[in-house]
C-alpha cells in the first residue's frame, strides 16, 4: 500500500512531509512525494512562451521534490514524482487511485494559525469530495527522526457512522500495536446576562449532557467488544470547553498523537464530507488529523485493511 503526499512547489511548511513519513513508518506503506504542476499555460501566448512557462514550471517542481527529499532522505525513503493537470485536486485523486493509495496527506494553509490546521483552496476541495482518508497536518508539524504514531484518539458522538469508524480505527490500532484513545467533545454554549434561569443553567445542562455521553459511551464499548481483532480504549473521556479550541486543548496532547474523525451523515456514500462540527475540529486540533471517508469508515469496521 501507499501513502501519497502533495507536496507544492514554493512551499514554506513541510508538516505534510513529516505527517507522511510518521505514516509511513507507522503503517509500513511506501511513501509516494506528489508534485502537480499545471498542463497549460492560461493566458494567451506564443508557443515560445508557452514551452518557456512549462519548463519554468518544471524546472520549479523538480526543485520542490529536492526539497522534499533533502528534508526526508535521513529520515525515510520516497519515491518522488511530478504530475501535469488542470486541477490539482483531480489530478492528486488520479494518482492516489492509480496507485490504490491508503490515504493521502496534505498540509496547512500558510496563511493560517501556527499549530492548527488551516484550510486552503485545495484542501477544502478534498473537505467535499475525497475517496479514500484524508490527514492533514498542521501548520509548523514536526517530528522527531524515526518518529511513529503511539496513540490514535477517535472522535465519539453517538451516531452509526461514528460507531463505525471507532471499529475501524480499533482494528487500525490493533494491526498498528498502538494506544486507542476514545473523546466525545461538547462546547458550552454563552450563559445569558442577565441570567432569567439562574447562572447555574448552563452547568446543569452541561451535567445532563455528560450523563447522556456517559451512556452513549458505554454502549459504544459494549458494541466494539463484540467485534473480533479490536484494540481495547486505554481511555474514553468527555471533554467539554468554553469553544472548541478550549475543548480541543483540554485533551491532553502529546508527540506521536493523532485524531481521527468519521465524515458527516449528510455526505455523499464513501466521500469525505465534514460537517459543521467537525471542520471546527478539524481547524482547532493541536495534532494531525485523519479524515475517514462515509464508506471507508463502514468497510475498514470488517477489514483492517481497508483503512
Amino acid at each position: 500500500m501507499t501513502v501519497l503526499v502533495g507536496y507544492r512547489p514554493g512551499a514554506r511548511d513541510r508538516g505534510d512531509l513529516a505527517l507522511a513519513a510518521m505514516l509511513a513508518r507507522s503503517s509500513g506503506d511506501r511513501l509516494v512525494v506528489c508534485c502537480v504542476v499545471p498542463d497549460r499555460w492560461e493566458m494567451p501566448s506564443v508557443a515560445r512562451v508557452d514551452g518557456e512557462y512549462e519548463q519554468h514550471l518544471g524546472g520549479m517542481a523538480h526543485d520542490a521534490l529536492r526539497d522534499a527529499e533533502m528534508f526526508l532522505r535521513q529520515d525515510t525513503k520516497a519515491e518522488y514524482i511530478v504530475r501535469t493537470g488542470r486541477s490539482v485536486p483531480t489530478t492528486l485523486a488520479k494518482e492516489a487511485a492509480a496507485r490504490g493509495a491508503r490515504m493521502l496527506v496534505l498540509g496547512s494553509s500558510s496563511h493560517g494559525s501556527w499549530g492548527h490546521v488551516a484550510l486552503g483552496s485545495v484542501t477544502d476541495r478534498f473537505l467535499h469530495s475525497a475517496e479514500l482518508p484524508l490527514a492533514m497536518a498542521p501548520l509548523g508539524f514536526r517530528t522527531e527522526a524515526g518518529s511513529v504514531i503511539h496513540r490514535v484518539t477517535v472522535g465519539l458522538d453517538g451516531s452509526r457512522l461514528s460507531e463505525a469508524v471507532l471499529v475501524a480505527v480499533a482494528r487500525m490500532t490493533r494491526h498498528m500495536d498502538v494506544a486507542l484513545r476514545v473523546v466525545t467533545f461538547a462546547v458550552r454554549g454563552r450563559t445569558m446576562y442577565p441570567s432569567q434561569a439562574g447562572y447555574r443553567a448552563e452547568d446543569m445542562v452541561m451535567q445532563a449532557w455528560r450523563e447522556q455521553a456517559d451512556v452513549m459511551q458505554a454502549k459504544a464499548m459494549k458494541w466494539l467488544a463484540t467485534h473480533d481483532g479490536v484494540s481495547t480504549p486505554t481511555d474514553v473521556a468527555i471533554v467539554d470547553g468554553r469553544d472548541w479550541g478550549d475543548a480541543l486543548e483540554h485533551v491532553g496532547w502529546v508527540d506521536g498523537d493523532v485524531l481521527v474523525l468519521g465524515s458527516s451523515h449528510h455526505g455523499p456514500l464513501s466521500r469525505v464530507f465534514l460537517g459543521s462540527t467537525g471542520t471546527k475540529i478539524l481547524q482547532n486540533s493541536p495534532v494531525p488529523v485523519i479524515l475517514l471517508p462515509a464508506g471507508r469508515g463502514k468497510a475498514a469496521a470488517d477489514d483492517a485493511s481497508a483503512f
